[in-house]
């Protein structure tokens, strides 16, 4: 326990200064309020990890949180403070409180789906009006609805194209759900980036795991019950991936030119 609010206290401690460094005022306290939920997020992630799959009838009886578990909460919290503190760097107070807003939800259901293999509605569908909400209030409603509803048909499809492939059952309804909350937060113009990023760091998983001895997290989904293949749960890899649509566009000035002239030429064809 010690251990852990020693590293929470420091990670704190670097998330302040960071937040000092903010372009204007707004930024500025934005960073405080995301260094103070950081070790906040921690004990209460924790807390629904434990209560939540007893709340919805998955676990008969609350579960004692893993020390791995403890540390892959403690490290999804602190990732989530460091790509809100990029946000506030890289973006527009309002717009970057928004997308921290996002990155929360995100993390949530992607501990949830990596410890319980169950991403609960009551969870994503907030996500999800939250985006189109976002949307509506940064005059860009039309990109929200689009994103959401383009990302729910091709991940619709890809997953029902895997199905049939593969013989195996690929196709989740909550995964679809969250594809459809990160569509609506980044909307139209980030949704190829969002989908690439998905499809690439959800296969890079399911590679890496073939390497780990501990496949617990695994699911075996193939019909006829041979152990051809495991997957990973998608929900972790839906969330990094929206984190990276949502910053990209912030930091594509700093890029070499090379990597915006092949961007500028991929949009003429």
């Amino acid at each position: 326990m010690s251990d852990m609010l020693l590293i929470t206290a420091a990670a704190a401690a670097v998330i302040v200064m960071w937040s000092l460094l903010a372009k204007d005022t707004a930024a500025s306290v934005a960073g405080l309020g995301v260094a103070l939920w950081f070790p906040l997020s921690i004990l209460l992630y924790r807390l629904l990890l434990r209560w939540l799959p007893v709340i919805d009838g998955v676990r008969l009886r609350p579960m004692d949180i893993a020390p791995g578990l403890r540390r892959q909460v403690t490290a999804a919290c602190l990732l989530t403070a460091s790509l809100s503190i990029l946000c506030l760097t890289s973006q527009p107070a309002p717009v970057a409180i928004a997308d921290i807003v996002a990155l929360n939800f995100a993390c949530l259901a992607a501990l949830l789906d990596r410890s319980e293999g169950w991403m609960p509605n009551y969870v994503l569908v907030p996500m999800l009006l939250a985006g189109l909400v976002a949307g509506i209030l940064h005059d860009s409603s039309a990109q929200a609805i689009l994103g959401a509803a383009a990302a729910w048909i091709v991940v619709s499809l890809a997953l029902v194209a895997l199905s049939i492939t593969l013989r195996a059952n690929f196709l989740s309804g909550t995964n679809i759900t969250m594809a459809a909350a990160c569509g609506a937060w980044v909307g139209l113009e980030g949704l190829w980036t969002f989908l690439c990023a998905t499809a690439f760091v959800h296969w890079a998983s399911c590679v890496l795991l073939r390497h780990v001895q501990d496949r617990a997290a695994a699911e075996r989904l193939y019909l006829d019950n041979t152990p051809k293949a495991w997957t990973q749960p998608m929900g972790p890899s839906f969330a990094l991936a929206m984190a990276l649509a949502m910053l990209l566009p912030g930091f594509l000035p700093g890029l070499p030119d090379w990597i915006l002239h092949l961007a500028s030429q991929k949009d003429q064809y």
